[in-house]
C-alpha cells in the first residue's frame, strides 16, 4: 500500500522529470556501483523501478490519448 506521501510524489512527478532521474540513477550504478554498499544498490533499485512505472504510465496515457484524437478526426471524415 502506498503511502500519502509516496502517492502524492507519484501523481506529481511528470515523464521528463522522472526520466531524467532515472537516467541519474542508471549512471551512478553503472559509474558507482564499486563505492555503494548493498543497502544503496537496493535503495537505489526501488527508486529506478518507481520511476520506470511513472514514465511507463505517463506513455501509457499519452498512446491512449493519441489513440482518441486519431479516432475522433476518423468520427468527422
Amino acid at each position: 500500500m502506498k503511502t500519502k506521501k509516496a502517492k502524492d510524489q507519484t501523481e506529481s512527478e511528470n515523464f521528463e522529470t522522472a526520466f531524467r532521474k532515472l537516467e541519474e540513477i542508471l549512471n551512478r550504478l553503472e559509474n558507482e556501483i564499486p563505492d555503494y554498499s548493498i543497502d544503496k544498490i537496493l535503495e537505489e533499485y526501488e527508486e529506478g523501478v518507481r520511476l520506470l512505472k511513472i514514465c511507463r504510465d505517463k506513455l501509457k496515457d499519452a498512446e491512449l490519448r493519441i489513440a482518441k484524437i486519431g479516432a475522433e478526426e476518423e468520427d468527422r471524415k
